[in-house]
């Protein structure tokens, strides 16, 4: 038979396993559809080979108010716009449309605008109705960035700027390279090279460091970064996130033959079918056959403890290297 390469043929696989179609394997095929999906949550959660490092690329947002027709007047970019009835107040970054403009936060983050409220502009005048479903706050406003699902550790958001000490030929490490490079080669030694450099890296850190501290749960599919977004970020700008991701089946459908996923499955179809049958215990059927399930549901139990003793032991990356 062919490799398994899609959730039907690898269920099939996973029967012919425990013996179909020389016996009948009595699992609902819900159940062969739990049991499945089980056996991959558990592989991308402990087997090394179900995630990879993986760089996110996200544009930065902002917040977008829609009216609910054609402004009175022209709303001008780098006016204060009022909300009528909130009192929320923010600054137009840019005006995309008659009936959308930009904003980057607001003025008190404690007060923002409502569906309804008649904004009005503090230089042009203009004024507009917020319409049903028109307030879409951005990344800035919200001070975090959503996550997709397959994601399932952050790293480190890389720098957002260059460090103090830069390429330009004013910067220090530029002169150290460009005065004392020729000597390291041929009398000088690397040591002292190393410990200038670690001490650059030192004071970039205490002083001026870009490194972000972060907060992130798989489950929330948000990554909260504690910064001065209103400073640090514009709209449209690149962030980019070093993260784990997990490999999608429904892209990556060569997983559907790894080795220890196919396993894994067959003992956990195995075990429910144990399940199953144990409410039949000790029944007798026409020639002194009885049915058995203690034995397929424990001996299944076995296998599956061993399996995960196995991925816990030799195929679980480290933990320690991530955070966030």
């Amino acid at each position: 038979m062919a490799a398994p390469n899609s959730k039907d043929t690898f269920k099939d696989y996973c029967l012919r396993q425990l013996g179909f179609p020389v016996i009948e394997i009595n699992v609902d095929d819900d159940q062969l559809d739990d049991r499945v999906d089980e056996a991959i949550q558990y592989w991308q959660t402990y087997h090394d080979d179900a995630t990879e490092k993986f760089y996110l690329k996200h544009k930065v947002t902002n917040s977008e108010l829609t009216t609910a027709a054609a402004s009175n007047g022209t709303f001008v970019k780098g006016e204060t716009i009022t909300g009528g009835t909130s009192g929320a107040k923010a600054v137009i970054d840019s005006v995309t449309s008659t009936t959308k403009l930009r904003y980057n936060a607001l003025v008190d983050s404690n007060i923002a605008f409502q569906v309804g409220d008649v904004i009005t502009g503090g230089t042009s005048g203009a004024t507009g109705t917020i319409a049903a479903n028109g307030i879409s706050k951005g990344d800035i406003e919200n001070r975090y960035i959503p996550i997709n699902s397959l994601i399932t550790d952050v790293v480190r958001v890389m720098p957002i700027r260059d460090d103090v000490s830069s390429s330009d030929m004013f910067d220090v490490r530029y002169q150290i390279h460009l005065h004392d490079m020729y000597n390291l080669g041929f009398m000088g030694s690397l040591a002292e090279y190393v410990m200038s450099m670690e001490y650059l890296d030192l004071l970039d850190k205490v002083i001026d460091s870009d490194q972000k501290h972060i907060d992130f749960n798989r489950h929330r599919n948000t990554l909260e970064i504690f910064m001065d977004w209103d400073e640090e970020v514009l709209p449209d700008e690149y962030m980019v996130i070093e993260c784990i991701r997990v490999i999608d089946p429904a892209t990556y459908t060569d997983i559907y033959n790894d080795y220890y996923l196919k396993k894994y499955a067959t003992a956990l179809i195995k075990r429910q079918w144990g399940q199953n049958l144990l409410k039949f215990e000790g029944m007798q059927m026409p020639g002194g056959v009885a049915f058995n399930g203690r034995q397929l549901f424990d001996d299944a139990k076995e296998e599956i403890t061993l399996l995960e003793e196995e991925a816990r032991l030799n195929w679980e990356r480290p933990v320690d290297f991530f955070s966030g």
